[in-house]
């Protein structure tokens, strides 16, 4: 497996945690009715965990390079 690709999974993996917790922390702000428009909020907040799990696939696909560059 390239470093690439080695890095865009971990990079997953990290996202897709950070997916998990923020949708958490939308359904509790929905339930609750944190803030002034807790719906709004928790949808701006399910977009921001799509956009969170996409940036770091693309973040460690070109950071594993960067990272396994010096271990040759």
């Amino acid at each position: 497996m390239s470093p690439n690709l080695i890095g865009a999974i971990i990079g997953f993996a990290v996202g897709f945690m950070g997916f998990v917790f923020i949708r958490l922390a939308a359904s509790r702000v929905e339930s609750k009715g944190v803030g002034p428009e807790p719906a709004k909020t928790a949808k701006i907040l399910r977009l921001v965990a799509f956009v969170d799990l996409a940036i770091f696939t693309v973040l460690g696909y070109f950071v594993g390079p960067m990272l396994t560059s010096g271990a040759n």
